[in-house]
């Protein structure tokens, strides 16, 4: 057996899955440290100021569809219409908005487990606990759904390394912009947790006209 096959076998099994699946970032450096991508059927965290870039990033790579579940009025950035700066496709996101967290666990377990669109986005106004999360992961784990959880800001009281550390996602980001103009924007991705490899960060530029990405630089942890 090659070794890439008893890899992804075993990547598989941790997820509870008969096969691993993932979407490619679509810059290598990154997919290579996620070993191919970002795995399907897993739930995944992205924090820090700019987080709305790159679950866009994530959302054009995942097509089929995606829910975006909040407790609180429309962020415009996520907000369906808005989207399209980004080069999303705001026809293909149904936005909901719910009375509080407890509602919107529910309807993210219920679609989730549902397979019925490509990503299931809930944005929270604090961290996940762990129950929280295992519970979020035990229905995705079946779908080839992609699961995110982001809230917008950093709170500043913790660092990036410590924020949401019992939660049990796959993946875990905090994103910043380092550089905005009207043609581009350059982020930095922090990796703060890999269960597929180390910790790193990049610094990604986004094309403004043609949404494509650039690797600017990246350094390992």
């Amino acid at each position: 057996m090659r070794y890439e096959t008893l890899r992804e076998q075993i990547i598989a099994l941790e997820l509870g899955r008969r096969e691993r699946q993932f979407i490619p970032i679509g810059l290598s450096a990154i997919d290579d440290a996620l070993q191919g991508g970002l795995d399907l059927g897993a739930m995944h965290e992205v924090t820090g100021p700019a987080a709305v870039f790159f679950t866009q990033m994530i959302l054009r790579q995942k097509r089929g569809g995606a829910f975006w579940l909040a407790t609180s009025s429309p962020n415009e950035e996520y907000y369906p219409p808005g989207m399209a700066q980004y080069g999303g496709q705001p026809e293909e996101v149904i936005s909901v908005c719910l009375p509080d967290t407890k509602d919107l666990l529910k309807v993210a377990y219920e679609v989730l487990a549902a397979n019925v669109v490509g990503c299931v986005l809930l944005e929270v106004q604090k961290p996940l606990t762990q129950t929280q999360m295992r519970k979020l992961q035990i229905a995705v784990q079946n779908t080839d759904s992609l699961g995110l959880v982001t809230r917008g800001a950093h709170t500043g009281t913790t660092s990036p390394e410590r924020e949401s550390a019992c939660g049990s996602a796959i993946t875990r980001w905090y994103v910043t912009v380092v550089d905005w103009s009207h043609e581009k924007t350059q982020i930095e991705l922090y990796l703060v947790k890999n269960r597929r490899g180390s910790p790193c960060r990049w610094i990604v530029e986004i094309d403004h006209a043609t949404y494509d990405l650039h690797l600017v630089s990246v350094s390992g942890e």
